[in-house]
């Protein structure tokens, strides 16, 4: 289903929000408030640094469709 070997890219940001989107099109919001004071957000990463919010999002598209 989903592989965290796979690459992100940055999309836009929105009400503080960084939305980031795996390169199979699955989109995602990264809260800013999350983030520590010396985080560092490329604009392509690996989506293993992004298990969190990625799995986040995953869990709330679940329940949306009971």
């Amino acid at each position: 289903m989903f592989n965290y070997d796979q690459r992100v890219k940055f999309d836009y940001y929105r009400d503080g929000c960084l939305w980031y989107s795996t390169l199979k099109g699955f989109q995602f919001p990264v809260p800013i408030n999350s983030l520590g004071k010396d985080s560092i957000c490329l604009a392509n990463d690996k989506a293993e640094r992004f298990k969190y919010w990625i799995k986040k999002e995953l869990s709330k598209k679940v329940v949306d469709k009971k």
